[in-house]
């Protein structure tokens, strides 16, 4: 294996602008995701600078401190909105589900241009990837107008049942932000694309601070899909830790040197989730007053 000081001596800081850039990409397409799933079925109408407030609080402070990850904000912002808590928690959910439906046929071409095309990748990596095609499946169905209707309704439930009420009235949300016209929804499609292509560009200009070796677009979309499986503004604490070790070892599996893998991995969240921190504290003041609009919504309810 290489030792680390060999790996960091030859160092390209110029890659850091892409890494920059990416992440301002990233911020600026999540925006336009939360937005648009926000107004979704006559939903809530967020500000701009709400929104950026609350992208900004969600992948900085709050991904970093709270156990909800950064759907916490997105979840306030909501409801501040007057937004009722089901129907937040559904939108927070169709926010999910809609970072997944982007980024898994994604994953789900590259593992199909790798075995295609023969690269030494794993089948154990690639192949489970084709599991998407029936999930798909499987989410268009129960997401349909007749059964939503009848799956999203939780009265008398538990939590069990309360849970897959709000899962299936997320997905009916996913389901009419696509079959509606673009023009109505479509910046919301092209933003979370828009956040995962900056996010991936980011990793790609870490990995190349170290000068690594060259590695296929597909085989970097199927090691940065495999190491997100969960995402850093879901996982408790920003995914400090989790991702890092996930994310170094996907892009050894998909043929990447290990100690340069963890290298640009280190540089990468440097920029994903210690960087944002910094604008977050900007914002948390208003942050401080979103919280307290929350809590006053929610004494208020019945």
């Amino acid at each position: 294996m290489e030792r680390i000081d060999r790996a960091a001596r030859n160092l390209h800081p110029g890659w850091l602008g892409l890494c920059l850039g990416g992440e301002l990409l990233a911020y600026a397409g999540y925006v336009l995701a939360i937005r648009d799933t926000a107004k979704v079925d006559h939903g809530p109408t967020l500000s701009f600078g709400r929104s950026l407030q609350t992208v900004i609080a969600g992948f900085g402070v709050f991904a970093a401190t709270r156990t909800s990850g950064g759907f916490a904000a997105d979840y306030w912002v909501l409801r501040s909105a007057g937004e009722t808590r089901d129907g937040a928690v559904a939108r927070v959910l169709a926010l999910g589900a809609l970072e997944y439906a982007i980024l898994a046929p994604a994953a789900l071409c590259s593992a199909i241009a790798i075995l295609v095309d023969g690269e030494n990748v794993s089948l154990t990596l690639t192949l489970p990837w084709l599991a998407v095609i029936p999930g798909a499946f499987a989410a268009i169905w129960i997401s349909s107008p007749q059964r939503a209707a009848r799956y999203a309704d939780a009265r008398g439930g538990g939590r069990v049942r309360q849970a897959l009420a709000h899962g299936v009235a997320g997905l009916a949300i996913l389901r009419s932000m696509f079959v509606a016209p673009p023009r109505e929804h479509g910046l919301g499609l092209v933003g979370t694309a828009a956040y995962w292509a900056g996010d991936i560009a980011c990793l790609w200009g870490a990995l190349q601070v170290f000068g690594n070796p060259r590695l296929s677009i597909p085989a970097l979309i199927l090691g940065y899909a495999t190491g997100y499986v969960l995402t850093r503004r879901s996982l408790p604490a920003g995914g400090a830790g989790i991702v890092e070790i996930a994310l170094t070892f996907a892009l050894h599996w998909v043929g990447f040197p290990f100690v340069r893998a963890l290298l640009g991995v280190v540089v990468y969240r440097l920029f994903n989730l210690w960087l944002p921190i910094l604008p977050a504290l900007a914002v948390l003041p208003a942050v401080n007053e979103l919280r307290r609009e929350l809590a006053e919504a929610e004494a208020a309810a019945p």
